[in-house]
């Protein structure tokens, strides 16, 4: 088994010199020019001082900078630190304290952020541009292209990296508070790497179209990497359009695509999507909110015959996986544990502890606890909370799943999410999938707000596909429904342009729950009809 992650870049350039490794803009390179390339920006961070296990920052768009950094640090035996090209200052700079970083490489239109950021740390020693012109680098400061370009020809020696020794530290998106750093080891990478790859059938025939964020696990650890390792091609888009999408799957005969389900959509229903070749797409891979089943016959007739959809985190990457004879049947469902990953859904107790070895009935609630060589070694400089996760080889996840007869598991909710309503234990998920199928309803998201009377209401917020839908036809809707308990109906229902989300397309429903606190939400009482009109 392959070790180190420097060791998968190696192996693709001895068998595979030739083959275009990597595309951005109107650049192509090779695997032994981009390998030479790499090798010049990896001479240039030791020569700045970088030895294994130093850690380096990257604060730059969806480019080649984003990826030609992280195998630079692979190559030196560093640690790659990604980080969120949209994060302000104040982020960056705890990012950068808690990670201890020595460089910041950072993108071109991040120049002010980056030196507000860096201001009061002593940490970062180095800091590298991304800028066209090397005029416009800042004194002192290093420019990417030429170090990449002009630097010596090749990083000292290969150091002595092991498969436990951190390849990148890759923090949490922040959903319910300061991310934290989730250290992964090679091991874990090259693992997540085969997982994929066995999952999906790579090979070095496979052209991968990148629309997905390069500082994410499902970006990076899951999709470029297991690309990478089998010899394929990576087309690198610094940001998605549907339309540049699919002109970009017609070029360049893009035969695998990683997007969200909204991006699906908008691509499939853009108006121009016709006039476009999109046949050489063998497969889509997709994650996070629910697909109607008209939409996802769409999709598989006229986008791509197949579709998976996977479950994943940045704790563990790709866990759970729906393989795409199993899309229209079992819709909604994420699958079953991949190739390397064993899953329980462990029984809740009345505090909310779980023990794996508590395993629920079928379709009954619990949290998903995984275990498997994909899975981090714990939390940056955080112990207690690497105690909380990892607790007797499992890793407990924080999500609320179901698991079938058949073995197919069903996200139900975060654990945090839960709603408690006069005593009732109410998992939003199982409203939301009532709401998926309401006419009129595009996307739906449910929280618990504050009530004085029964602890928590439920409440829902639905960005609507007409703009003709009233709350009181989705109240209607969920009376009738005999898939939801009167008491889990929404009592209270708002409608949005759309839905808040963070850069990996989950749902960030703090602050929904802000917006119904303050204002915008229609109100109703707890056994009236919910009232409202959607926007527009």
């Amino acid at each position: 088994m392959t070790s180190t992650v420097a060791t998968l870049l190696l192996q693709s350039v001895e068998k595979h010199p030739d083959r275009c490794a990597l595309v951005y803009g109107d650049r192509r390179w090779s695997y032994a020019a981009w390998h030479a390339r790499i090798g010049r920006f990896a001479a240039a961070l030791a020569a700045m001082g970088v030895r294994p296990t130093d850690r380096v920052a990257f604060y730059v768009s969806t480019s080649e900078a984003s990826v030609t950094t992280y195998f630079a640090c692979q190559l030196l035996g560093a640690v790659a630190v990604p980080m969120n090209f949209r994060l302000a200052p104040g982020e960056v700079t705890h990012i950068l304290q808690d990670s201890g970083a020595r460089v910041l490489v950072y993108g071109r239109n991040l120049r002010e952020n980056a030196l507000a950021a860096t201001r009061a740390l002593r940490s970062v020693h180095d800091l590298v541009s991304c800028a066209d012109d090397r005029a416009e680098v800042p004194d002192g400061h290093h420019h990417y292209e030429t170090l990449a370009e002009a630097a010596a020809a090749a990083p000292p020696g290969m150091p002595d990296v092991r498969p436990e020794h951190l390849s990148a530290l890759v923090y949490t998106s922040g959903t319910t508070g300061r991310p934290k750093g989730v250290m992964h080891s090679h091991a874990n990478d090259v693992a997540i790497a085969q997982n994929c790859t066995m999952e999906y059938g790579l090979s070095y025939r496979d052209v991968a179209l990148h629309i997905a964020p390069l500082y994410h696990v499902g970006g990076m650890q899951a999709y470029f990497v297991p690309h990478l390792m089998v010899g394929g091609t990576n087309v690198v888009h610094g940001r998605y359009e549907a339309l540049r999408t699919l002109e970009a799957v017609a070029e360049e005969r893009a035969t695998t695509l990683f997007a969200v389900p909204t991006q699906i959509q908008e691509m499939l229903f853009h108006p121009r999507f016709a006039e476009f070749d999109v046949s050489s797409l063998r497969m889509i891979t997709t994650g996070g909110a629910a697909i109607a089943a008209a939409t996802m016959e769409q999709v598989i007739r006229r986008f791509c015959p197949n579709i998976y959809n996977g479950y994943g985190m940045t704790e563990a990457s790709l866990t759970l996986l729906l393989h795409p004879e199993d899309a229209l049947g079992h819709l909604g469902s994420c699958g079953k544990p991949t190739v390397i990953t064993h899953a329980r859904v462990a029984r809740l107790g009345h505090d909310g502890a779980c023990d794996p070895d508590q395993v629920t009935a079928p379709d009954e609630v619990g949290q998903l606890v995984v275990r498997g060589p994909q899975m981090m070694t714990g939390y940056w400089n955080n112990p207690a909370e690497t105690r909380k996760k990892l607790r007797d080889g499992w890793l407990f996840t924080g999500d609320l799943f179901s698991r079938d007869r058949a073995g197919f598991y069903t996200f139900r909710g975060r654990t945090d999410d839960m709603i408690v309503s006069g005593g009732e234990n109410i998992y939003p998920r199982e409203v939301e999938e009532v709401l998926y199928r309401c006419p009129g309803v595009q996307e739906a998201a449910v929280v618990g707000l504050a009530d004085p009377r029964w602890g928590m209401v439920v409440a829902a917020f639905i960005v609507p596909a007409t703009p003709g839908l009233t709350a009181e036809a989705v109240d209607a809707f969920c009376r009738a429904s005999p898939d939801l308990a009167d008491f889990k109906r929404p009592r209270r229902i708002a409608f949005l342009p759309a839905l808040p989300t963070n850069p990996s397309g989950k749902v960030l429903k703090r602050e929904l729950v802000a917006t119904g606190a303050t204002a915008g939400t229609a109100t109703g009482t707890a056994t009236g009809t919910a009232t409202g009109t959607p926007p527009g």
